[in-house]
């Protein structure tokens, strides 16, 4: 068992920093349908009585004897106050709302935004564009739309306090998409798709009108909330939808100009990369060094990764959300055993889930990625 000389916000910094540690920190990716269901409540509550949701995830944290960081600090949403904070052309369902009450929230795949507002996006930026908009996708008027993201943001920094209260770190104090993430799923994917091929130039074009309002969006909440860093969400750009041509063009320019622009204020961006990034990771030596956690899930080669990354930027991931579903405590161990020892090796590393942590994890077998992280160290 390593010798702990850190605190766990003094370990989760020196993993960003790419500092040596005494072991390697974990934090997992956690919203609330793991936690609420493990303690017995179903989707509606755990979506709907903030108090029950989050406390279900400080409950699972107590039970464990805790963790060393979070990267998101509950399941609130760091909204400014401003009404396009809360609008976004997108569809989901909701449990108790077109799914069964034990069902997590769904997101479904539909054209919301359509090719003929491109042109609107183009003139009005990203923000006038939302504000032009407000009420085909939201159908609140503007008090409660304001009053909604107030208290959301208010709940994100209680999240936030109560972590730091316990000495564990939050990695993000804001939300982002990148311009091609908000287009894919507000879009679909079928759709934006064709935009490519299609209408590359506009498209080109609708993106760089995004980027001022999405930037300075993501700023404003961080500084909001208090914590210096940016979740941004880039699920759709990588190699395992588009060839690398596509990604120079429609993805890597805008995700690298906006890592810059938070790195300039101070803030480290956690990338969310769903899918596989195998072939993307080189373009990462490009961004600023040790201002990025490249989060995995499970998809990409995370081992792969590490030869490129390493001594440049902070890892996180990746234990598969089939694992900690349908595996063995013993099997959970030996993978988390395997990160620790390749992608653990010379620091620049935090043991986490792939993407969330699945509703159907089992206890055990999250409770033995915690305790390896904890017990085993052996560089």
């Amino acid at each position: 068992m390593p010798v702990e000389t850190m605190s766990p916000m003094e370990r989760m910094e020196a993993a960003i920093r790419l500092e040596p540690l005494d072991r390697i920190p974990c934090a997992p990716l956690m919203d609330v349908f793991f936690p609420a269901k493990y303690k017995g409540y179903n989707m509606i509550e755990a979506i709907r009585d903030w108090e029950k949701g989050f406390h279900s995830i400080t409950d699972v944290y107590e039970e464990v004897g805790g963790w060393d960081g979070m990267i998101l600090p509950g399941y609130s949403i760091p909204a400014t106050p401003h009404i396009y904070s809360a609008v976004s052309p997108g569809k989901n369902i909701y449990p108790g709302a077109g799914l069964d009450a034990d069902q997590p929230t769904q997101f479904v795949e539909a054209e919301v935004l359509k090719r003929e507002d491109y042109d609107d996006i183009i003139n009005l930026g990203w923000n006038g564009f939302l504000m032009k908009r407000k009420n085909e996708y939201n159908p609140w008027d503007d008090d409660r739309i304001i009053k909604w993201t107030q208290k959301q943001m208010e709940r994100y920094k209680h999240e936030i306090a109560y972590w730091k209260n316990k000495g564990v770190r939050s990695l993000s104090g804001a939300f982002a998409r990148s311009p091609l993430m908000a287009l894919s799923t507000s879009r679909s994917l079928m759709e934006i798709t064709r935009d490519i091929y299609q209408i590359p130039d506009k498209l080109e074009a609708v993106m760089e009108a995004m980027m001022d309002d999405m930037i300075a969006n993501a700023i404003e909440a961080a500084k909001l909330s208090g914590e210096p860093g940016v979740f941004l969400v880039m699920e759709r750009g990588g190699g395992f939808f588009y060839p690398l041509k596509i990604y120079e063009r429609f993805e890597y320019p805008h995700m690298k100009r906006m890592v810059e622009a938070f790195a300039k204020e101070g803030f480290i961006t956690v990338m969310h990369l769903d899918q596989d990034y195998t072939k993307n990771v080189p373009y990462f030596k490009d961004l600023p060094p040790k201002m990025v956690v490249a989060e995995f899930d499970s998809t990409t080669d995370i081992f792969k990764a590490k030869e490129i990354l390493q001594g440049h930027m902070c890892i996180a991931g990746d234990v598969p959300a089939a694992l900690l579903s349908l595996g063995t405590p013993a099997e959970v161990e030996a993978y988390c055993k395997k990160l620790i020892d390749v992608v653990g090796e010379g620091g620049g590393f935090i043991l986490s889930t792939g993407c969330t942590c699945p509703v159907e994890c089992k206890m055990d077998n999250f409770r033995a990625m915690i305790n390896t992280a904890k017990n085993y160290y052996p560089h």
